[in-house]
Order: C-alpha cells, then sequence, then structure tokens
C-alpha cells in the first residue's frame, strides 16, 4: 500500500486583509530611514486559505501558492514562492530554532497583490503562528512580533486571533512606530459593509513613500491623534477618514487620482485610498456593475469589516 509521505495532522487558516480607515506617516529620522506611522488598521472579511501539513523528516517542505480558481473550468495560476513573504517566514522560524520544520505549505489567494490590502502580510502572519502552533514551538508574542518585523511592517498586526482564536481575525488596531506597536481597540464596526474597487494597476510601496517624501515639506508633523480620536468614536464616520499616502500614490499614479475623482462624483461618498494603494475602497455597498460603468477597466468587490 502507498504511504503518504504526510502526517494526517493539517491545520488550516483563514488569513484576512486589512484596510488602513485611517493613516499618518512621519517623515523619518534621517534620509532614507524607516517612516513611523499611525494607523486605525481593521481586518475585512476577504481572506487567504492556508493549508499547513507537518512532513515525515525524509522529505522536503513543499510550497504550493496559487490563486484560488473562480470556478471548476478554471486553471489554477502559479505563483512565484521564492520571494514569497510565507515562505519566508516558514524559513525565519526555521532559522530561529536552529532547525528543520518540514512542512507542506498551501496558499489559495483571493487577496489582490500589491494593493494595500496587506495579503502578503497577512500569509506570512498566518504561517508565523501556523508553525509555532503545529510544531508546539511554544514562541510568545513578543518572539513573533520580532521575526514578523525582520519580514515587514504590516506583520504584527495580524499576529492576533482575537479573543475566539478558532474565528482567526484579527482585532482592529492602532498601529505605531514602524508597524511594531499594536494597541487593540474595540470597535462597533463588525459587520460594516464595504465596497472594495480595484484600478487594474498597483502602486510600488517604496515609490510612493518616496514621493510622499518629496511633497512633504520639513515641517509636517504627523497627526497620530486624530487617528487615535477617530479610533476612540468606535464607528466609521466616512467623511473624516484620511491617509498620508493618498496624495503620493496618486503622484505616481496619476490615473489613481482620476478614479477616485470620477467615483466620488458619481457615487457621491467619499473614496479613500488604502495602505500605499492601489485599492481604493467605499464605506457602503456599491454595484461592481456601477463602478465598472463610471471606470471602465475597474472591478469592485463588496466584503465587510470583521
Amino acid at each position: 500500500m502507498h504511504q503518504s509521505p504526510f502526517t494526517q495532522t493539517t491545520l488550516t487558516l483563514q488569513a484576512h486583509a486589512k484596510v488602513n480607515l485611517a493613516l499618518a506617516i512621519g517623515k523619518p529620522s534621517r534620509p532614507g530611514g524607516v517612516h513611523p506611522i499611525c494607523s486605525w488598521m481593521h481586518a475585512i472579511e476577504l481572506s487567504d486559505r492556508i493549508e499547513i501539513r507537518p512532513l515525515r523528516q525524509d522529505q522536503e517542505s513543499v510550497y504550493a501558492i496559487g490563486w484560488a480558481k473562480k470556478n471548476s473550468d478554471d486553471e489554477p495560476v502559479a505563483w512565484e514562492s521564492a520571494q514569497d513573504l510565507a515562505v519566508r517566514a516558514h524559513k525565519l522560524v526555521e532559522a530561529h530554532v536552529g532547525r528543520q520544520l518540514l512542512a507542506m505549505i498551501r496558499i489559495s489567494k483571493s487577496i489582490p497583490a500589491g494593493g494595500g490590502l496587506g495579503g502578503g502580510s497577512s500569509n506570512a502572519a498566518s504561517v508565523l503562528m501556523g508553525i509555532n502552533q503545529l510544531f508546539d514551538l511554544q514562541l510568545d508574542q513578543t518572539t513573533l512580533i520580532g521575526l514578523a518585523m525582520e519580514l515587514g511592517s504590516d506583520i504584527p498586526f495580524f499576529l492576533d486571533r482575537g479573543k475566539d482564536p478558532g474565528k482567526q481575525i484579527p482585532r482592529a488596531a492602532i498601529v505605531e512606530g514602524v508597524g511594531d506597536v499594536i494597541t487593540r481597540v474595540e470597535t462597533d464596526c463588525t459587520g460594516q459593509p464595504i465596497t472594495l474597487i480595484f484600478p487594474g494597476f498597483g502602486c510600488h510601496t517604496g515609490q510612493v513613500y518616496q514621493a510622499f517624501d518629496a511633497l512633504t515639506d520639513a515641517e509636517h508633523v504627523m497627526d497620530a491623534p486624530k487617528v487615535k480620536m477617530l479610533a476612540s468614536e468606535r464607528r466609521v464616520d466616512p467623511s473624516q477618514l484620511f491617509n498620508d499616502l493618498s496624495s503620493a500614490a496618486m503622484d505616481i499614479a496619476p490615473q489613481l487620482g482620476e478614479i477616485q475623482r470620477t467615483l466620488q462624483s458619481t457615487l457621491g461618498e467619499p473614496v479613500h485610498v488604502s495602505g500605499s494603494g492601489s485599492t481604493l475602497f467605499v464605506l457602503g455597498l456599491i454595484e461592481p456593475e456601477q463602478i465598472a460603468q463610471a471606470c471602465p477597466g475597474c472591478s469592485a468587490m463588496q466584503t465587510r469589516l470583521c
């Protein structure tokens, strides 16, 4: 009888996307340095699916990463795994504990890449927590955050499973410093409908930050108090949300600004940029057909804050 190379234990996780409901950026302390942030981040229902299964010691780790199929007739789309944050997270934990943690990691991606929704960061956080759990490494939260910061500043936000670990949803938080200071906040926003708008192009994060530096003067002060005030109100007021990177994203991708202005005029609602772009969002449910009609080439997805 053929013996499977896998053990019987498989851990399945949902890696949720996020939106930046408010994002304040500070100037770095030195040219080319890291920008301090203060952001009110909130998870949304949109998520990737991650399966982690330990392997026997005579096997090698396997990574299967691709886009989720929309229907049974679709061909799976391959994903370059060498630099994927989830793969790097696995290898980083192995280096930290000083031994191989042989596993099959399968990721079915639904979160658009390069859109400011934190899909790669969420995947990496899920792998850090999943490997820790599956191999009973007993790495504490401080250690996990330290490892996360070696990979990316958004990842610590996702290192949370809330009051109910089975739900696998990071709680809303104020994220400060270089992404390493996380203060979870209570919110009444759970279930709030939100429409995501995808322009069909991405914004390179590094270029957006460079544009931010060029567009802001030396006297710029990060408005962290405004972010904290908005989060303290528990409910989302669309007219008060802001993102210090919006102008920079539109500077490197002028068509993003055109799309935002067109949608705001058409919908009569504030349209916001998430993270460094290029994803836009509107609080409330907007029909995708209305988005496509107003801005040909754009697509939309209805989801919820969670």
